[in-house]
């Protein structure tokens, strides 16, 4: 397996952070984002600005040999301030980055997702979220490497368990996810599923039991 470094990010990783999560977002939603990828990326990046510290608190990035960018995760404590997906200013910056239409349909899809809002209240775990590899860097291990980082510093903070919550039709990462330990403790069905994006919340024990 390649050597990858696993390190806290900081301010100077807001350009790649951005394009990597304009990369999961097309993943995970296709058509959510549109308009010029350029301006797709500058929008990822004002909202990652307009957080501040709140953007970086437990998130990481993931390095290849040549310290290069190539993955970022994020861990969410219980009590934590949780990381603001739309803070305020984003829809004018969507407008300006991205133009009316593309702005209109990603609104339309962040209000689905409303919709199936987990709420992370166990205190014993800690979330897993906003996971993404390169998809030019995928399947040589840095995915494996950057969620065991993430879940030795669950364990550092002596809670129990991590939790994640995937998309029901990312059967890919659910897949990748049970090859870690993972197992589905939640799943949004019934109205809420149809009206929002179906999704389920995996768990793993991270400390001895």
């Amino acid at each position: 397996m390649p050597a990858f470094t696993i390190r806290p990010a900081t301010t100077n990783d807001v350009p790649d952070i951005a394009r990597l999560i304009v990369e999961l977002y097309h993943a995970e939603l296709p058509g959510a984002l549109s308009g010029a990828r350029e301006g797709q990326e500058r929008l990822l990046a004002y909202t990652l600005q307009a957080n501040g510290a709140a953007a970086f608190d437990h998130r990481y990035v993931v390095c290849d040999e040549q310290q290069r960018v190539i993955g970022t995760g994020m861990l969410q404590f219980p009590g934590a301030p949780v990381f603001e997906r739309a803070p305020r200013g984003t829809l004018a910056a969507a407008l300006r980055e991205i133009g009316l239409l593309p702005t209109l349909q990603l609104a339309a899809t962040v209000s689905r997702t409303l919709f199936g809002v987990y709420r992370h209240d166990d205190a014993q775990s800690a979330l897993i979220h906003s996971v993404v590899v390169a998809a030019a860097a995928r399947g040589r291990g840095a995915g494996q490497v950057l969620i065991a980082a993430l879940e030795d510093r669950i364990h550092a903070r002596g809670l129990a368990r991590a939790r994640l919550q995937v998309l029901a039709s990312n059967t890919g990462a659910q897949r990748f996810y049970r090859r870690l330990g993972y197992r589905e403790v939640w799943r949004l069905d019934g109205w809420r599923a149809r009206l929002g994006w179906p999704s389920l919340v995996m768990e793993k024990d991270v400390v001895p039991l």
